[in-house]
């Protein structure tokens, strides 16, 4: 009998301890500014009470199954099924949220709308193909995050931005186009998109790559970098794995520590303008540079104490004499080569997809150290992972460090928040 009554009490306390997590299940209720949920569906009662519902505790948000909007409010209407503010034309969402995630073909939103609004498509996991109206400037925080099985998208012209983790985690994703009417894209964006093809970053008009906006895109090869960038942050391109090109086509500009963290197959660092402004001293997260200085190693991670060779960094004729003004061979302890145009012609052709010019002579050389080989960036097939590190297991590292990574910039990003509040 005592033992029962242990079993009864420590069950009891196990059960109050458990409750306070089950936050907003079916059968809950609960109120905020402008906001009613109860029994799985969210009432909106004021004109801001949807926007007060998704900052709601934002680390333990859940989903409602359905959501209505009170007889009389001015600004959100339910048109056609789907949650819009008609004042702002920004789209919310499914009023039917349950049923909206397993759509497999999105293509009646309202015509009119001009923002993807936050979440308003996240963890929608059986989403394959979606049609966003022409008249959308913006892709809100969170919209299509988690959103696994979508392969393609197709952005109108005149989207401006795309906001935090927009396309976060979204697993699938092979294209994306970036048209030049861009000139913002959020921190982690396109975090952990392992399948994404390098997309037309070059069109934009961005001016920050912010931290981990491609952290983890493991099929990157060739990047082009826009002439309106002025800053590369931390981890933009951190776990790039295949990366071994970028092209800087920008003046002033600023490159941070850990910009190409855990890239080490980057071999060529173009600038097609001046020198940079300033480059960390530790952009690939070296931890240690060998005695001749030409490579580094890397103390944490997988394949730790492999000795990494630094890339050349390239110049183009044009700033010679502001590269090299007495044929120096150096600079900020990387090793600097003139490019000629025809590689550079080249080069620019494979980043952008175009056809690529054919080479009327040898092709510039960049000394490497005989320990590791140059890795060309020519086609998919050519990279080729360490024997050591298989694709299964890299892309569970990678998802593991990017999730690290995303909950740090999530906590930044959520305290921001609600200081502005």
């Amino acid at each position: 009998m005592k033992l029962l009554k242990r079993i009864a009490l420590t069950m009891l306390i196990l059960l109050v301890l458990i409750t306070p997590s089950l936050s907003l299940a079916e059968s809950d209720y609960e109120t905020g500014d402008g906001w009613i949920y109860q029994d799985g569906e969210l009432k909106i009662v004021t004109n801001n009470g949807l926007i007060n519902f998704l900052y709601h505790e934002f680390d333990m948000r859940g989903d409602p199954q359905h959501t209505s909007v009170e007889e009389g409010n001015e600004s959100f209407i339910i048109d056609n099924g789907w949650v819009i503010n008609q004042q702002t034309k920004t789209l919310f969402g499914a009023a039917n949220v349950k049923e909206n995630k397993t759509r497999a073909i999105i293509d009646d939103l309202p015509t009119y709308i001009e923002h993807i609004g936050m979440y308003a498509f996240s963890d929608c996991r059986a989403l394959r193909q979606i049609t966003i109206p022409d008249l959308v400037i913006s892709i809100g925080e969170f919209s299509f995050s988690g959103c696994d099985g979508l392969e393609n998208i197709t952005l109108p012209s005149k989207v401006i931005t795309i906001d935090n983790f927009a396309f976060s985690e979204c697993t699938k994703l092979k294209r994306i186009n970036l048209e030049a009417a861009i000139n913002s894209i959020g921190a982690a964006a396109f975090h952990v998109c392992i399948n994404l093809g390098t997309p037309s970053i070059y069109n934009t008009t961005i001016e920050v790559v912010q931290s981990n906006s491609f952290l983890g895109c493991i099929l990157f090869q060739t990047v082009e970098v826009p002439s309106s960038v002025k800053l590369v942050e931390d981890q933009a391109f951190g776990h790039c794995t295949a990366l071994s090109v970028l092209i800087f086509n920008s003046d002033q500009l600023t490159i941070k520590d850990g910009a190409f963290d855990h890239c080490e197959n980057v071999r060529k660092l173009i600038f097609t303008k001046g020198k940079p402004t300033s480059i960390g001293n530790a952009l690939f997260g070296e931890t240690e540079r060998t005695s001749d200085g030409k490579g580094f190693i890397v103390h944490y991670y997988e394949e730790s104490d492999k000795t990494i060779p630094y890339p050349t960094l390239y110049y183009t004729a044009a700033y010679a004499d502001e590269w090299a003004p007495n044929g120096e061979a150096e600079w900020n302890g990387y090793t600097i080569q003139q490019i000629s145009q025809e590689e550079l012609d080249a080069i620019l052709a494979e980043a952008r997809g175009e056809t690529t010019p054919v080479l009327t002579g040898p092709p510039t050389q960049t000394p490497s150290p005989t320990t590791a080989p140059e890795l060309t960036a020519t086609s998919p097939d050519k990279y080729k992972p360490d024997q050591a590190t298989s694709p299964v297991v890299e892309i569970l590292l990678v998802s593991a460090i990017a999730g690290v990574a995303a909950g740090i910039v999530v906590i930044v990003w959520a305290r921001k928040r609600k200081s502005m509040k």
